[in-house]
């Protein structure tokens, strides 16, 4: 709703403003008035309107000075001049410095109405294109966020640094540490909506909690993990830094939502460029939950003495499997785990250290099986003690047929009892669509955000499963939906557009003739005939 000051000094005319009007139809409301230009600064200040009707001619101040002054102060507002004949000069001077409109006394009700509509469409545009401007920023902000924190990011430090000020992430010049904070079990959550409604409720709260003399900037990974960075303005700050902001959330996630929170804090570090090595560092944190505990904050670097233990594979090498399993693809699966034991082959680590890197791997098929909706009991029996069944193999070879054993079992149980989980995603992703396909502002990355998925990741499953793109899918959707209104309405072709999701109407006929050959106008013809 649009708030609206008048100004005027007759006290009739603003009872009269007040009352006469439907202010509800216009989705306006009446929040404060005043006698003359001062006193009207004052309720502006106290107020902030979004529109003010301004007579022209008060004491004090007269209406055009107010409107330099109300622009001058606030230059959103949208200022309406009510004038009288032989003021009609003054009025056209005042659009030129700003004011939108004007209304010349004595006006009607449908002159009122007419005027005052026109001012909230413009204020509606206005705002939806700064609502625009801000999502494309903050697409832009976290696009480049994930380029930082990628394996392979390459860009040159002068040129990421210039890109870091001007989508003010605040590294260049700071101190900072990079946190990543997952809902353990999130996956578990049979509805999608509900998973990402929980994220966005710890997401508040931990941006409530986190205090810092510099900024602490969210924002989420491909696989839709909550990355903070705390950079730090002072540098002894950040060595101090505790993490008793993230020890609270978990308290506070467990006792009011009954679920935990698990965060892994990234290495200290006053260099831009080693963003994604912090980074990387709170992944290797999360990655070892099930040995260092879920519902905690795991410091990387008091992980233990002998940094090899937890980082004896690759955070992609297990992001890679991860991704294997979810795609059904039980050929790759093996050939990581093929990795896996070369690698310790190789390095011929200590039993110790390999026992606990595969534990690693262990942790990574069970979580799996629990989000496939698969009780481990059942699976394994109720005795089932993998720790202790690894340290009873006698050579390295036992424990790689067993690891494959236990994925291969994860796998078919997984693929047998339930329709996979990249059907449901799949099924889940049309059904957006088909509900929600007039919504202009609909795209693949909007549908995998409401799946609480990547959208690389939607594109790949949504092509496996329909045998052609999301985004093409979307399109045939819209299209055929416009033939429908075309052949059962007679609604105009710009309106037909927007009601299939296209605010553009001659975008929307270019697709409707690559897609069929003619254009909306012709097929309407013929289909009339």
């Amino acid at each position: 709703m649009y708030s609206v000051m008048v100004v005027d000094d007759e006290p009739l005319f603003r009872e009269y403003i007040q009352k006469k009007f439907n202010w509800k139809a216009l989705d306006m409301s009446v929040v404060c008035e005043a006698r003359h230009g001062i006193e009207a600064l004052e309720q502006a200040k106290a107020h902030r309107p979004d529109i003010a009707l301004v007579d022209i001619n008060m004491p004090y101040m007269d209406g055009l000075a107010l409107s330099e002054q109300l622009k001058l102060c606030y230059p959103d507002i949208s200022i309406v001049l009510v004038t009288g004949h032989n003021e009609f000069e003054y009025a056209r001077r005042a659009i030129r410095i700003g004011v939108k409109d004007y209304l010349l006394k004595p006006f009607d009700e449908e002159e009122f109405m007419v005027t005052l509509n026109k001012v909230r469409s413009f204020m509606k545009a206005q705002r939806e294109e700064r609502a625009n401007s801000r999502d494309q920023f903050a697409l832009l902000r976290e696009s480049f966020l994930l380029k930082l924190i990628s394996q392979d990011f390459d860009m040159k430090r002068e040129d990421a640094e210039a890109a870091m000020v001007r989508l003010r992430i605040p590294i260049p010049q700071r101190h900072y540490r990079v946190a990543v904070t997952v809902i353990d079990h999130l996956r578990s959550m049979d509805d999608p909506a509900e998973a990402s409604l929980w994220r966005y409720a710890v997401e508040n709260m931990l941006q409530e909690l986190v205090a810092v003399s510099g900024e602490h900037v969210l924002f989420h990974d491909a696989e839709g993990r909550t990355v903070s960075i705390i950079a730090f303005d002072d540098h002894e700050e950040g060595l101090a830094f505790d993490g008793q902001a993230f020890e609270r959330l978990g308290r506070l996630v467990e006792h009011h939502f009954k679920f935990t929170v698990t965060t892994g804090l990234g290495r200290f570090s006053s260099d831009g460029m080693e963003l994604r090595l912090s980074y990387r560092d709170a992944l290797t944190a999360i990655q070892n939950k099930m040995t260092a505990g879920q519902g905690r904050v795991i410091w990387h670097e008091r992980l233990g003495s002998n940094p090899s233990l937890f980082e004896l594979f690759s955070v992609e090498l297990q992001e890679m499997l991860i991704y294997s399993l979810r795609m059904k693809e039980g050929d790759a699966v093996e050939e990581l785990l093929d990795q896996v034991f070369a690698y310790l082959g190789k390095t011929r680590a200590a039993v110790d250290t390999a026992l606990t890197g595969l534990m690693g791997f262990v942790s990574i098929g069970l979580s799996f099986a629990n989000e496939s909706g698969i009780a481990i009991g059942d699976l394994f029996g109720p005795e089932f003690s993998p720790y202790r069944e690894l340290e009873r193999m006698s050579t390295i070879e036992q424990c790689q047929d067993w690891l494959k054993a236990l994925f291969r079992r994860v796998l078919d149980a997984a693929y047998d009892s339930r329709p996979s989980k990249s059907l449901k995603l799949y099924e889940a992703a049309k059904q957006i669509i088909h509900d929600r396909y007039a919504d202009s502002d609909l795209t693949v990355e909007a549908i995998a955000g409401r799946l609480y998925i990547d959208a690389s990741y939607l594109r790949k499953i949504f092509k496996k499963e329909a045998g052609m793109p999301a985004s093409d899918y979307l399109t045939y959707v819209r299209l055929q939906k416009a033939k429908e209104l075309m052949i059962g309405s007679k609604l105009k072709l710009s309106d037909v557009a927007e009601r299939v999701g296209y605010s553009d109407a001659n975008y929307f006929s270019k697709r409707f003739k690559k897609h069929f050959g003619v254009t909306p106008s012709v097929y309407e013809q013929r289909k009339r005939r």
